[in-house]
């Protein structure tokens, strides 16, 4: 084994883990803030659980039966009961999908494990897992009982984080979680996570106590009132205990971040500054391409051939997209230089973040900036990290087979699937020749027809074939994506989304004031405009050039390319739409239940939305037999026509009546358009392009045979046509009531606590003369 562990770094510094004055600090806000809930929430029970009693014994005095007081205690009772029923809804912490492994099973693991343990002075984990996915983390069981006795820790690592990183990364990875397996302050995120389930069940459940209360608040008014005064007792409860325990998880929110500081510096202590950042700057990466990899996967399931072992379609998928991006970096280790590394940064400060109160986790360059305070250098290992598994090879078919079990079906084992990625990236739009002109870019919803991209002249076609995609269209494409992130980031900034990193906001070398932004952000829209009129006068100059070459050839190929792009138009503008319709719903959804109650008037506006969404996909079933694609395009989606990937329209509109089971089925029939429509756009760009590249070597060499073309496809008569600036308007904050009611915003949020506060002060002053009586 310790030819495998990595070799740890020399004078290190003895105090560079421990607990700095901020951790402490935030502990003990945190600690204290919790025992404060827990007195108040335990208060509350028992007075009204003893008023209730009281109340009831005098209702039943020797004096007679006292009405009033009989309707106090029981109103009483159910408060009572609300408060305490909380408790018994604490679930006990699980893993999941779990897969435990031990030391017989694992041998050369668990004593790479204890060693590290040993190394950082942390305890062994209780339990190890094993997961496949891009994490590494601490768990635990839990329960109510763990407010008194501490629970034992457990370990998960995945294996897609494993499959990328370095032996020495993994290390560092492994040494944060063991940093906090030693900290004792881990314990109050059990107590706060426990506490954070009661507050929950208190302040999010709906159960039978609510429907019978409101069914009391609907009867006649001689008893609604009964309704009325407890509905709006156990609000004022929910919106006191919230706003309460809110102020607990911010406290929590911060000491975490500083557990995590902590835990970084005792990573650092054993493998040095850099190997955990390292790691840091591959899980984007991992991450990506894990998304990726499982698509690929399940899209490879129909063919009834699957991977054996789906950890190398992980890594090539890695592979692939650095050679797409033409980013060197991505998933790789940055080259750490030889001279002052320890001014070497990996990660830069954004303009904006979202805010720091609700993370729970510091910021990249701030975990940087951290791991390299007191520079550690530390000699980087860079075997896989498999080799701390026996039988690695072996460990990854199970975990492929436990991923494939899902779809509980038979299926072959593909020898070949690796040649079957390296043929899923040799799309056309792929190809380095575009210079990136088609990644991740929709470059028809720029215009409102297909014929606009045949308005410029040509004076040499063979000439403008040439260089229609030369080396500085990169650079074009690069520089409007970093104007559009710019803008956005300026546009979260101005609408409260987002803060930035220090209170100050810095752009471009200068600070701005936050009544600066407007302005700044409409020039940047400028620029923005104008780089997307430059690529877009290219993209005509393309779709241009190419169409005069096939005029030059003849043989169908006009038709054929005018074909594919009308389709290709079709497809990104339906697509567009349908998603801008339900970006509008789920943006009027959040609205509307954002106070978990729906007045009738927000009832009618979830409706209007909702029907957009039904105008939508009744516009795309209207016209769907009518849409006429080409052999090869349905060669391509596995159709007989293009009607055949859609159901039988059988859906509704949208009803004040049927909302609610309309709301539970609308998803389904959204995602099968999409679907269709992110297929056809897919496929009729690959063949656009493989199309033109064809006729693009025709005109470049007459001998290259291309033959006829097919017969051209031809979309829907009528469509929406959706260019970006006309998407449907959205409602970004809440009004005042719903603010008020959900507590947002610093003055709605004393507001409501204040009343909360008032009206449960006065039903315990009036209670209290059951309780002292």
């Amino acid at each position: 084994m310790d030819h495998i562990y990595p070799a740890s770094p020399m004078n290190v510094p003895p105090d560079l883990g421990a607990p700095n004055p901020a951790h402490k600090r935030n502990l003990w806000l945190t600690v204290l803030g919790l025992i404060l809930f827990i007195l108040v929430y335990l208060a509350l029970s028992g007075w009204f659980a003893w008023a209730s009693y009281s109340l009831i014994r005098f209702g039943f005095s020797d004096r007679g039966t006292e009405l009033y007081s009989l309707i106090a205690g029981v109103g009483s009772g159910l408060v009572a009961l609300f408060m305490i029923k909380a408790l018994f809804f604490v679930k006990k912490g699980n893993m999941g999908d779990e897969f435990e492994i031990t030391p017989e099973s694992q041998p050369q693991l668990f004593h790479f494990l204890y060693k590290l343990a040993e190394e950082t002075g942390a305890p062994k984990p209780h339990r190890v897992f094993l997961s496949a996915q891009v994490n590494a983390c601490v768990f635990y069981d839990l329960s109510v009982l763990n407010f008194f006795f501490p629970s034992k820790k457990n370990l998960e690592i995945g294996l897609a984080l494993v499959n990328v990183l370095s032996i020495s990364e993994l290390k560092a990875v492994l040494a944060h979680e063991f940093g906090h397996f030693a900290q004792r302050s881990m314990a109050v995120g059990n107590w706060v996570y426990i506490a954070q389930q009661v507050a929950a069940h208190l302040i999010g459940k709906r159960d039978a106590l609510d429907k019978f209360l409101a069914s009391l608040s609907r009867f006649d008014i001689r008893v609604a009132w009964i309704g009325w005064v407890l509905r709006l007792v156990i609000w004022s409860l929910r919106s006191a205990l919230e706003s309460f325990f809110n102020l607990i998880v911010l406290a929590q929110r911060a000491l975490s971040r500083e557990m995590e500081f902590q835990a970084d510096l005792v990573a650092v202590s054993v493998t040095g500054s850099d190997a955990l950042i390292h790691a840091l700057h591959k899980l984007q990466a991992a991450d990506e391409a894990w998304e990726t990899t499982q698509g690929f996967l399940f899209d490879h399931i129909r063919t009834g051939k699957v991977a054996k072992d789906i950890f190398p379609i992980h890594s090539k998928v890695i592979d692939q997209s650095r050679r797409i991006w033409n980013n060197p970096r991505y998933g790789h280790a940055p080259e750490l230089p030889t001279e002052n590394p320890e001014n070497h940064r990996v990660f830069n400060s954004e303009i904006a973040q979202p805010p720091r109160m609700w993370a729970t986790h510091p910021y990249n360059h701030e975990r940087e900036a951290n791991a390299k305070k007191r520079y550690v250098p530390g000699t980087l290992d860079d075997r896989s990290s498999w080799l701390v598994f026996d039988d690695a090879e072996s460990l990854r078919e199970k975990f492929t087979d436990r991923i494939l079990s899902k779809f509980q079906t038979e299926f072959e084992h593909d020898p070949e699937i690796l040649v079957s990625v390296e043929k899923f990236y040799a799309k056309e739009y792929l190809n380095s020749r575009y210079k990136g002109s088609y990644l991740g870019r929709s470059f028809t919803r720029y215009a409102s027809s297909p014929e606009e991209f045949y308005e410029t002249g040509i004076d040499s076609v063979p000439e403008t074939l040439k260089t229609v995609y030369p080396q500085s269209l990169s650079e074009r494409l690069e520089k409007l994506r970093f104007l559009e992130k710019e803008k956005n980031l300026l546009s979260a900034l101005r609408d409260g989304f987002y803060s930035p990193p220090d209170g100050i906001i810095r752009f471009r070398g200068t600070e701005l004031k936050k009544k600066e932004l407007p302005a700044v952000i409409e020039d940047l829209e400028k620029e923005c405009k104008t780089e997307r009129k430059s690529l877009f006068e290219h993209d005509r100059l393309c779709r241009t050039a190419h169409l005069r070459a096939a005029e030059q050839i003849g043989s169908g190929w006009p038709e054929y390319l005018r074909g594919l792009l009308e389709i290709l138009h079709y497809a990104d503008h339906t697509q567009a739409d349908l998603e801008d319709s339900r970006g509008l719903l789920n943006n009027v959804y959040t609205i509307v239940t954002a106070d978990r109650h729906v007045s009738g008037r927000e009832l009618k506006r979830l409706v209007s939305a909702g029907n957009q969404v039904y105008d939508a996909l009744a516009v795309i079933h209207k016209h769907k037999k009518s849409v006429i694609l080409d052999s090869e395009l349905l060669s391509r989606l596995e159709l007989q026509e293009w009607s055949a990937a859609f159901s039988e329209f059988g859906f509704t509109k949208a009803t004040e009546d049927n909302m609610q089971q309309w709301l539970e089925v609308v998803d389904s029939w959204i995602d099968e358009a999409i679907g269709a429509f992110y297929a056809l756009q897919r496929e009729s760009l690959e063949l656009l392009l493989a199309a033109e590249a064809k006729v693009g070597e025709k005109i470049r060499d007459p001998k290259f045979a291309i033959g006829t073309a097919p017969s051209p496809s031809k979309a829907a008569p009528e469509y929406p046509r959706l260019v970006p600036g006309k998407e449907r308007k959205l409602q970004t904050k809440l009004d005042f009531w719903d603010r008020f009611q959900t507590a947002d915003g610093l003055l709605p949020g004393i507001l409501r606590f204040t009343a909360a506060a008032g009206i449960i002060g006065g039903a315990l002053y009036l209670t209290s003369f059951a309780v002292f009586r």
